[in-house]
């Protein structure tokens, strides 16, 4: 376990990594208005429980359709800016369907319409900061980049109920203006110059990169316990610690427990190595929901949970980067699209249904205990893995 990232270089402010930053922290703030309150506003329109979780599963099994697709678009693209651009704008317009009719069948359909544009959106971005940053040697890195996203994210979680005051129709044409400043800066990006012409490689490319799908599997494992974590902490936060408005106070703080650990990301990992700090990171995770199933006091929930920084900036960091420099660079947009894939979409596929079930026949509290061991399994195959690919003459660097 000795990968090492690459020696930092002297960091100055240019105006691409300004863009950069600003790209993150627009869409970031789109996600904490919009992944926050998309579910109060399907209340107040009357959708029940049940009707809310089948447009999340219909519209997230779209999206592990046509995922893919967009990876493949985007690599194969003169200039990276071309797919994320057309993106950022279809999103700008559609959302403002949600404002066409509250009948649940067609607001079933532009949900799932939307989501297939903008769940990409992220891998995207990834792809076009790692390529940027690559040429621009500013000595910037993606955990700096991401800096913006986390202060978007924190600060859409604790504003946003007051913006919007019970009032979430409005949600969607604040969400439009945050895609058209997002797209003003991704066209300020100079990424035109970043690609040559190339010879596309066939997909079994990528397969090929036994490693990095080790890395993707981590990411998997430590998705579920966020999926849970988001979608069911709160019924039991609400329950047993304290009201709602301290839920947004948890998640502020969460949030912004990853600020540090994107500004030292890279200098961790150079010092440890990728392989290594993955494996601490998961490890770590499995501790975290172990605590937490036990834990009604709130000071010491909010302690607990700033472990999330450098779990969740650890995990994502690795593995983003790892597959910038592992997969050739004519298929770096299609295994970030993977990874984003099975940390984003299959996760909430398979682990909304089961760990629901899960909560109703256990009760919520001992679903962390299951998320505690499914992380420490992770940790012990992601181990033994390595070990097994190291045996069978798998390089460091191409697995």
């Amino acid at each position: 376990m000795n990968n090492i990232a690459p020696a930092p270089k002297k960091r100055t402010v240019t105006k691409m990594s300004f863009n950069l930053i600003a790209i993150q922290a627009l869409y970031y703030t789109f996600v904490g208005m919009h992944g926050s309150f998309l579910v109060l506003y399907y209340g107040s329109i009357g959708f029940s429980a049940t009707q809310i979780g089948l447009i999340t599963s219909v519209s997230t099994f779209a999206v592990l359709l046509t995922q893919p697709v967009w990876g493949q678009a985007s690599d194969r693209a003169k200039d990276g800016r071309t797919v994320l651009s057309f993106l950022f704008l279809t999103c700008a317009v559609l959302i403002f369907a949600f404002y066409i009719t509250t009948d649940y069948m067609p607001v079933l359909v532009i949900a799932t319409v939307f989501a297939i544009f903008f769940n990409p959106l992220v891998p995207m971005m990834d792809s076009l900061t790692l390529e940027t940053i690559a040429v621009e040697k500013s000595g910037f890195d993606y955990g700096h980049v991401r800096i913006g996203g986390a202060l978007g994210y924190s600060t859409m979680v604790i504003l946003g109920g007051q913006i919007l005051k019970n009032s979430f129709i409005h949600m969607f044409y604040i969400s439009s203006i945050l895609c058209l400043a997002a797209l003003f800066f991704v066209r300020r990006v100079n990424a035109v110059k970043l690609r040559g012409k190339r010879e596309p490689l066939s997909f079994r490319a990528l397969l090929r990169n036994k490693k990095v799908f080790c890395f993707m599997f981590v990411n998997l494992i430590h998705s579920f316990g966020m999926m849970g974590f988001y979608q069911f902490y709160p019924l039991h936060f609400t329950a047993h610690v304290a009201g709602s408005e301290w839920f947004g106070v948890l998640l502020c703080t969460t949030a912004m427990s990853e600020l540090p650990f994107w500004i030292f990301s890279g200098k961790i990992t150079r010092r440890f190595g990728y392989e290594r700090m993955m494996l601490i990171s998961i490890t770590v995770v499995s501790f975290r929901w172990f605590i937490l199933y036990f834990l009604t006091n709130l000071p010491l929930i909010l302690i607990v949970n700033l472990l999330h920084g450098f779990c969740f900036v650890t995990i994502c960091y690795c593995v983003i980067n790892y597959i910038n420099e592992e997969i050739p660079s004519e298929l770096r947009a299609t295994g970030q699209a993977m990874n984003n894939m099975a940390a984003m979409v299959i996760s909430r596929l398979i682990g909304g249904a089961a760990f629901g079930a899960l909560s109703d026949v256990f009760g919520i509290d001992r679903m962390f205990l299951f998320l505690s061991a499914l992380s420490f399994m992770g940790a012990i195959v992601f181990f033994f893995w390595l070990r097994v690919l190291g045996r069978s003459g798998v390089s460091a660097a191409k697995a």
